[in-house]
């Protein structure tokens, strides 16, 4: 199936390893330009070589996604080498302390989440979409959790679950408002899946977590990246401000 999506330059945030550098490679494969996006520096120099296999002209740009002028200052580098980017991926996320109860929260890693998971999006989808907005085309797919949908629980609990709450409210508040210009904003929600960064949770923890999803397994990042493609294509130019869930069935409602 033909997507329609190459030659599309496509920002993707936190895509120097992990689910990110998956999203990247799958849109690289299906021939649109990935521009990556992440504050660690040696990881996204590797993972920018990676996707070169697939795309030559791929690029990826050192920055603080929490910073707007930081971002801004991407966007502006960002155009003297491309067209301005038609399909925004943020995947960026994490932070300290997303598996601690409140009781056991301190206010700066409260704050750092925040900052991290959904301040991030607003400066990514404030700035990047500038160009979608004068040519009527665009596609946003912002990554949440199944921790929103589940108020925390084993994969982030208060502070986490709140951040990614706040990405499917601001992705459904920007299907409203960039409506009327052609620009689809979804969201996906995964539980856990099978990346380098996973592999901090102790075997025990990784069983704890699985066999609470109907579906017993982890999932394939791989299936994340097909998902995305499918979203910034028009084959589905008429879904907007939904939450999809990728996560094996834990979130079944």
């Amino acid at each position: 199936m033909d997507l329609g999506i190459a030659g599309k330059v496509a920002v993707v945030t936190g895509s120097a390893g992990g689910l990110g550098f998956a999203v990247a490679q799958k849109l690289a494969e299906e021939g649109t330009i990935p521009v990556l996006l992440d504050l660690k520096e040696k990881m996204l120099q590797e993972a920018v070589q990676k996707i070169r296999l697939h795309c030559p002209q791929a690029e990826g740009y050192v920055v603080d996604l929490t910073t707007f002028d930081a971002v801004s200052a991407t966007y502006e580098e960002i155009l003297k080498h491309f067209s301005p980017p038609e399909i925004l991926v943020n995947c960026a996320g994490g932070g300290p302390g997303f598996q601690k109860n409140i009781t056991e929260l301190s206010e700066p890693e409260w704050k750092r989440l925040i900052d991290i998971n959904l301040n991030s999006m607003f400066n990514t989808c404030k700035i990047m979409t500038k160009g979608m907005l004068k040519s009527c085309w665009g596609r946003i797919i912002n990554f949440s959790s199944v921790a929103a949908l589940r108020g925390g629980g084993l994969l982030g609990k208060a502070a986490y679950a709140s951040s990614k709450a706040g990405v499917i409210g601001l992705t459904k508040a920007l299907a409203r408002e960039f409506g009327e210009y052609n620009i689809t904003v979804n969201a996906i929600a995964p539980s856990l899946h099978i990346t380098p960064l996973t592999s901090i949770l102790t075997p025990e923890q990784r069983e704890a977590i699985v066999s609470a999803f109907p579906l017993k397994r982890a999932g394939d990042p791989a299936g994340l990246g097909a998902l995305v493609c499918f979203l910034a294509s028009d084959y589905a130019a008429f879904i907007t401000g939904a939450t999809i869930t990728v996560d094996g069935g834990y979130a079944m409602h």
